[in-house]
């Protein structure tokens, strides 16, 4: 019986990033199979990109010390926290004459999408309107 990586083939690592790649997502199928090459992520090694910076103290605490209150209150909320500042009103003009209602609902933006959202810190005098 054939696993789920049998059919895919072998797993491959990318010598420019060090993706780990499916021997199918090589690029020249063709060509010379010892010098394998895949541009899915890395773009042949045409896209570099910087190493992850170390996470600020304040954040550092609050994510990794479990005994700490605060911590533990952050660890546990954290969902609540994320969709509590992920929330925003989308803007962007659709044009709604492209569904004829054959098949699912889709839109078409036109120019850009934008995000709009408020200040999260009130105008001086003012009522917080956010949690």
């Amino acid at each position: 019986m054939l696993g789920y990586f049998d059919i895919l083939g072998p797993i491959m690592q990318c010598k420019e990033c060090q993706a780990m790649m499916w021997y199918d997502e090589r690029i020249d199928k063709y060509r010379d199979v010892a010098n394998l090459k895949f541009n899915l992520y890395c773009g042949n090694g045409k896209v570099q990109l910087p190493f992850l910076q170390l996470v600020p103290q304040l954040l550092q605490h609050l994510l990794f010390d479990k005994f700490a209150s605060e911590g533990k209150n952050y660890q546990q909320n954290i969902q609540m926290y994320n969709t509590m500042f992920a929330f925003m009103s989308p803007a962007a003009k659709v044009d709604k004459t492209i569904n004829n209602g054959k098949g699912p609902p889709t839109i078409h933006i036109q120019g850009q999408p934008c995000h709009r959202i408020g200040s999260l810190l009130p105008p001086s005098g003012g009522v917080p309107k956010f949690a």
